[in-house]
């Protein structure tokens, strides 16, 4: 039996499904970070000789239309609004599992499903938020390797669809048709959320003519002290990782924030664990949507703030529903419950700085509607 997680310590021994859960799923449970760190040598060849010998994927049919991608800085709800529109029949996505085996991710999701091989608990964000091994992923190393990006570089490195050949970007979308494979294939929409997507919202357009695209957007000053809490929050549990393996390699710091192209400057003036660095990025970040925002087809792209979706989910849900072209969820599905519980939280963050984040993104500020 499931239970829900309570708020608390990441180091809590996730709550399982069964014995099977807290033998396999729980140790990579653990030591869930932005990259998956556990290599589960065994577990991994079977499900990889499992796919390439037993399983019968058949891709013919499956067409990845109109897929879903929103784009935001960390910290800015993006996971919140990505549980909800996950809720909805029509979606497939990048579970945990399959982000943790993703050489051979349908085996994986496979088998998490038959078995119900599963591990829940908060994340290591300390953050109230529950997830397990079937909740949505924020894939990045997947998104680094198929736009060949090194996720612990910090240089802006700009794509262009020429950048790619035909072959890079079939299997792309074919990595995709699987995951949609795993959710049944046809009439399915693939949404997928990783801030490390916002700098390359051109190149997604040019791989996806048909995309649509959510920017969620929230208040500098709020969203500034989070990112910096993203930030000491991944170096402390690669910390703690590390302790309880200590045959972990070493890795470079890794900085959780979008490779804008004034990252590295930010970064050698003021250093990664500053305010003034994330108020910056923030600013950078809004400028940079402005600018490309003209390039997408007006009915391809919406933008929303968090703060309205808090205080109003039920309407804004709606409008995102309508952007995207599907009917809202029938009453009595797992949406409604989570839509309800939306703003509903278990721990209170003490963030400052406030007039530093104003001075640098007044103008900004004030565009979004933020006083």
């Amino acid at each position: 039996m499931k239970s829900s997680a309570r708020s608390g310590s990441a180091s809590k021994a996730p709550l399982c499904a069964n014995f099977l859960s807290w033998l396999l799923v729980r140790p990579i449970f653990e030591d869930q970070w932005v990259l998956p760190v556990h290599d589960r040598g065994l577990i991994r060849r079977w499900f990889r000789w499992y796919e390439a010998h037993r399983m019968k994927i058949a891709l013919d049919d499956i067409a990845v239309s109109r897929p879903i991608f929103i784009i935001s800085l960390p910290r800015s709800g993006s996971s919140m609004l990505q549980d909800l529109l996950c809720a909805h029949p029509s979606m497939a996505y990048i579970t945990n599992m399959m982000y943790m085996f993703s050489d051979c991710f349908c085996a994986a999701e496979h088998f998490r499903k038959r078995l119900q091989l599963d591990a829940r608990g908060e994340r290591f964000l300390r953050d109230s938020v529950e997830v397990g091994a079937g909740s949505p992923a924020d894939p990045v190393g997947l998104w680094a390797t198929w736009l060949k990006q090194d996720p612990f570089a910090l240089e802006y490195r700009p794509c262009h669809i020429t950048d790619f050949t035909g072959a890079e970007i079939a299997a792309i979308h074919d990595a995709i048709r699987r995951v949609l494979w795993c959710f049944g294939g046809a009439n399915r929409r693939f949404l997928c959320k990783t801030p490390a997507l916002l700098p390359h919202l051109l190149l997604l357009r040019d791989l996806f003519p048909d995309a649509r695209f959510i920017h969620l957007v929230r208040d500098a000053r709020q969203n500034a002290n989070s990112m910096l809490k993203l930030h000491r929050l991944c170096h402390e549990q690669w910390q703690r990782i590390r302790a309880r393996r200590p045959g972990m390699p070493d890795r470079p710091t890794f900085v959780p924030y979008p490779r804008l192209a004034g990252l590295p400057e930010l970064i050698e003036r003021f250093g990664a664990d500053d305010l003034r660095t994330t108020a910056h990025l923030w600013n950078e970040a809004m400028e940079f949507i402005q600018a490309v925002r003209p390039q997408i087809p007006e009915n391809q792209f919406h933008e929303v703030r968090y703060e309205d979706i808090l205080a109003r989910p039920r309407e804004e849900l709606t409008r995102i529903f309508r952007f995207l072209d599907l009917p809202e969820p029938a009453a009595g599905t797992i949406y409604h419950t989570r839509i309800a519980n939306v703003g509903k939280v278990h721990h209170q963050n003490q963030y400052g700085g406030f007039e530093t984040v104003e001075r640098i993104c007044g103008p900004t500020l004030r565009r979004y509607g933020y006083a």
